[in-house]
């Protein structure tokens, strides 16, 4: 019999996360549902269109994080919406000074955390979390005043093209996950901002450039911060920007990267890492873009990556990540500029890049939907769940019978006169809201292979329940732990804290040995009984590692 003494620092990151290595997978099945929300969280608005009766739906889907399964043994996730409804707009000029802008047909949503759950063939969302400031007051996704940090220079319009103003918390929320308290963990892409946030949605930490984030992060593209957030296994936070930064304005065409931030909760300390672009299937290198991330471990991670390719085709591809021996990029420069303006990865010889590997091409598996914003897997390690943003179905369209083919953005709109003008000449168009018939789904792909290729002591070590008991307790996925000799049954009930007996090894050894006996003892998990029994190890129940994170069914790291 071999030990390995696991320290409670790590508590099960390597208990259920020890991942030296990617496995080579295919997909062996792909299937999506269409979410329907329920008519109480509709959106409030109001339009003639039918397709608009009762409101807008809410567009759960800009990140997911996987929550675990109700009663009846349905799978559940966390899914954010972005910062509302939201659309295009024409230039605005206010007292002389000209801005892009954005239509805000609902400017007092609140940007929520709505629970998906799969039953059948139907995802439904029943119940949303919403988003609080440190008041408890209810945020908005409007954007920032000019001259704060995360300001995007956009002024916020109704649909009469009132200027309606700023909101000094205003949040455009793109990526979701949970840490092992229970704490939400969201990024935006306004500052961009990394926020911890209760089980409740009230804001308790916040990090912004130069305030907690590594300053250069203010040269993100306007509304293409932050786009993915994942919570390691360590408890380390890593958040990717979603396009090459522009330094200065002089960089978004020449970049060959862009940064993910890794983020220590406890120190606040940060590193960045340098995510490689492909600058030959791009147009642009800004025309890259992630959609999120997962973290398979402290090293690894799922990435999203999409975009419009060279082709003009759409590109929607997982890939696998690895940060290891990745360099930290933190104040490093090129030729004493930012490392953004060297526009090959040869020009930057002391860097490491991450390395990746294409992992699920979406579009091969059928997804039509343009942008992908949500990826998490689930225990077993080989069910991803993947989300689309639809933009809360609506677009926004222009009409223009003196103009063809003309964009929205092509025209200015001046707020003392209320008139339009295209090229310097006065124009009359129509502007309008629609829906743009990209229904909310989320997918569940099936892997032949667990993504993140387990070794032999993950899949075949044992542990005792009561080390596992006492390891999780007064985390979010603690358990209490009872007995029945007459039966030979083992009760276990997720969300009670368990009650040590002082013989408990709270260093969670794991053991791996081949010279063990059917002990034949039965797991109930909240009164349900599940398909393994316990072995016995030196005169001890245990179970095998890799069946109590499925019958547990939830994240435990």
């Amino acid at each position: 019999m071999k030990k390995k003494i696991i320290s409670s620092a790590i508590l099960v990151t390597m208990l259920f996360q020890s991942v030296p290595a990617f496995a080579s997978n295919k997909i062996d099945s792909a299937k999506s549902y269409d979410v329907s929300v329920s008519d109480s969280l509709k959106v409030p608005f109001y339009s003639t269109d039918d397709n608009f009766k009762g409101g807008l739906v809410p567009g759960f889907g800009s990140s997911v994080a996987f929550k675990g399964y109700d009663s009846d043994g349905n799978m559940q996730f966390y899914a954010i919406t972005d910062r509302g409804p939201n659309g295009d707009a024409p230039q605005y000029t206010e007292n002389g000074n000209s801005s892009d802008a954005k239509l805000f047909p609902c400017p007092d949503f609140t940007p929520s955390i709505g629970i998906i759950t799969i039953k059948g063939d139907s995802a439904s969302v029943n119940s949303e979390i919403e988003l609080k400031d440190s008041t408890g007051k209810k945020i908005t996704g409007l954007p920032l005043a000019p001259g704060s940090i995360g300001a995007t220079g956009e002024a916020a319009l109704d649909l009469d093209l009132n200027n309606i103003g700023y909101d000094s918390e205003g949040l455009d929320t793109e990526g979701i996950d949970v840490d092992k308290e229970g704490n939400f963990w969201i990024c935006d892409e306004y500052g961009p901002f990394i926020i911890k946030a209760d089980s409740t949605g009230k804001i308790l930490e916040k990090y912004g450039p130069g305030e907690g984030l590594p300053e250069i992060l203010k040269y993100r593209i306007p509304n293409r911060g932050f786009e993915g957030i994942a919570v390691t296994p360590s408890g380390k936070i890593i958040a990717a920007v979603q396009s090459v930064l522009n330094v200065d304005g002089q960089t978004s065409k020449t970049a060959c990267f862009t940064r993910m931030v890794e983020f220590d909760p406890e120190t606040k300390e940060t590193k960045m890492f340098a995510y490689p672009v492909d600058l030959s299937q791009y147009k642009s290198p800004k025309d890259c873009k992630i959609g999120d991330i997962y973290a398979v471990n402290d090293n690894k991670l799922l990435v999203i990556e999409q975009g419009k390719l060279k082709d003009k085709t759409m590109s929607n591809v997982v890939y696998k990540v690895d940060l290891t021996g990745a360099t930290d990029i933190s104040g490093m420069t090129y030729n004493g500029k930012a490392l953004e303006y060297a526009d090959s990865e040869t020009e930057l010889p002391n860097i490491k890049f991450m390395t990746k590997e294409k992992y699920i091409d979406l579009r091969a598996e059928g997804w039509t939907s343009e942008k992908a914003e949500g990826i998490c897997v689930l225990p077993d390690k080989k069910t991803i769940a993947v989300t689309n943003d639809n933009d809360f179905g609506i677009t926004t369209s222009i009409s223009d019978s003196l103009n063809q083919d003309t964009d929205i953005t092509d025209y200015v709109y001046n707020s003392e006169t209320k008139r339009f003008t295209l090229n310097n000449v006065k124009a009359e168009p129509k502007i309008s809201v629609v829906p743009n018939n990209d229904p909310a789904q989320i997918w569940i792909f099936k892997a032949d292979k667990a993504v993140d290729d387990k070794t032999e002591e993950s899949e075949s070590g044992y542990v005792k329940l009561r080390d596992a008991a006492m390891a999780l307790k007064g985390t979010q996925n603690e358990f209490s732990v009872g007995f029945d000799a007459s039966v030979k049954s083992i009760f276990v009930k997720t969300g009670e804290s368990y009650k040590n007996i002082g013989t408990e090894d709270k260093n969670v050894p794991v053991i791996n040995t081949d010279n063990n006996t059917q002990a034949g003892w039965i797991l109930y998990v909240n009164g349900t009984k599940s398909n393994i029994k316990s072995v016995n190890v030196n005169g001890n129940n245990c179970f095998k590692i890799s069946d109590l994170e499925s019958v547990l069914g939830c994240k435990l790291n």
